[in-house]
């Protein structure tokens, strides 16, 4: 297998450019998928100055007199009264503001006698005010490109009466191949699919999967899956991705197209691979679990983040939690746990999904370097 350093890899990746695939859907369904254009907001958020609490609108000038209590505003009211010299106006939490206050007496620091208010705290000008514009302004990004839509976005594109957003939408086909291996779902004797359980939650966050089963160890088998595959916005085979007997993935993508790389010069992610097929990119991922999801993070995301023309990984700066030396012949792949600032290193291996499961992170650490405790190093965070 002819191996190149993972920055020259990065590099292949990064030179490419695909055609985004969109979908307009509602916002309850836009939910966990990316959008493919910033998000402005169209408004002032609050669109006037409104009341934080309920009290009485005052201006400060008058705050030592006995003010004349005008009327009520509610959030409900059309047309905003004009407040005059020594006058109040009741206002609740949220109501707009009346011209010429600017400041909000609460009803608890407020004495009412009769039609008349006597202020018994300290006033200052903007006090219990939200002004126009406070919480959002008009024109302010709301959800980046290539972000995720959170429930959190849903109150602020609902109150501007956004109704639908666009999102990424790629099909993906997902295959795993290999004599040995269980579709997902069936049963038989042999290994389950037990990596494409794993991919396809990950892959609803930019489109829709679907799987189509195991080809065997048989080059017309993965040729007739590829066919099919290829139908597709992006393929993902799993397994097979060696250079063996029967290891067919890779040279079939030569075959059909082109092979961009077949494998890195980093353990774990070494036998990843990346091709072309009718200008359509197919990821070989390996059969081992770490392995698989790892290079899925590494290569997969870095030709999702093609689509969109933004980097869609999350890199972050931690420090090592304890020493670790790295003892193997080429640079390496390590899961960590990341809490607080701090990655701890799980257990090194290419199958262990005990550790996957523990893990939110990994980062590569360069052969043959003791790093130390408290060393700073990259991470990506796992989805």
């Amino acid at each position: 297998m002819m191996l190149i350093p993972l920055e020259e890899a990065r590099k292949k990746i990064e030179e490419l450019s695909f055609t985004p695939k969109v979908a307009e859907v509602d916002l309850l369904e836009a939910v966990g998928h990316l959008v493919v254009e910033d998000i402005y907001s169209e408004i002032d958020i609050p669109a006037t100055n409104v009341s934080a609490m309920d009290g009485f609108a005052i201006n400060v000038k008058d705050s030592g007199k006995k003010l004349k209590i005008a009327g009520k505003v509610y959030p409900s009211t059309k047309e905003v009264p004009k407040l005059k010299e020594g006058e109040a106006y009741y206002v609740t939490t949220g109501a707009p503001i009346p011209e010429g206050a600017n400041c909000v007496v609460r009803v608890e620091g407020a004495k009412v006698i009769g039609d008349y208010l006597e202020v018994g705290e300290k006033t200052f000008e903007g006090k219990d005010i939200v002004r126009k514009g406070d919480n959002v302004k008009k024109g302010e990004l709301i959800i980046r490109r290539g972000e995720e839509v959170r429930p959190y976005h849903l109150g602020i594109l609902s109150y501007q009466r956004k109704k639908r957003l666009r999102v990424l939408d790629l099909s993906f086909a997902v295959f795993a191949n290999g004599d040995e291996i269980v579709e997902m779902g069936k049963e038989g004797e042999g290994i389950p699919d037990s990596i494409s359980p794993i991919l396809f939650p990950l892959l609803r966050h930019f489109g829709r999967p679907v799987y189509l089963g195991v080809a065997r160890d048989r080059e017309d088998s993965v040729v007739e899956m590829m066919k099919k595959a290829i139908e597709h916005d992006f393929v993902i085979s799993i397994g097979g991705s060696s250079m063996g007997e029967k290891d067919y993935v890779k040279r079939v993508i030569e075959r059909m197209g082109r092979l961009l790389f077949e494998g890195v010069s980093v353990n774990v992610i070494k036998r990843g691979g990346v091709g072309l097929i009718q200008g359509k990119p197919v990821l070989v991922l390996p059969g081992q679990v770490v392995s698989a999801v790892t290079s899925f993070h590494e290569f997969g995301l870095g030709l999702i983040s093609r689509f969109l023309g933004v980097d869609v990984r999350r890199y972050e700066e931690v420090e090592l939690a304890i020493d670790v030396e790295v003892n193997h012949k080429m640079d390496s792949v390590y899961l960590f746990y990341v809490d607080g600032g701090k990655a701890f290193p799980l257990r090194w291996g290419v199958g262990l999904y005990n550790e996957i499961n523990k893990a939110n992170a990994f980062g590569v650490l360069k052969r043959g370097i003791k790093y130390r405790k408290g060393d700073k190093v990259i991470v990506q965070r796992l989805l």
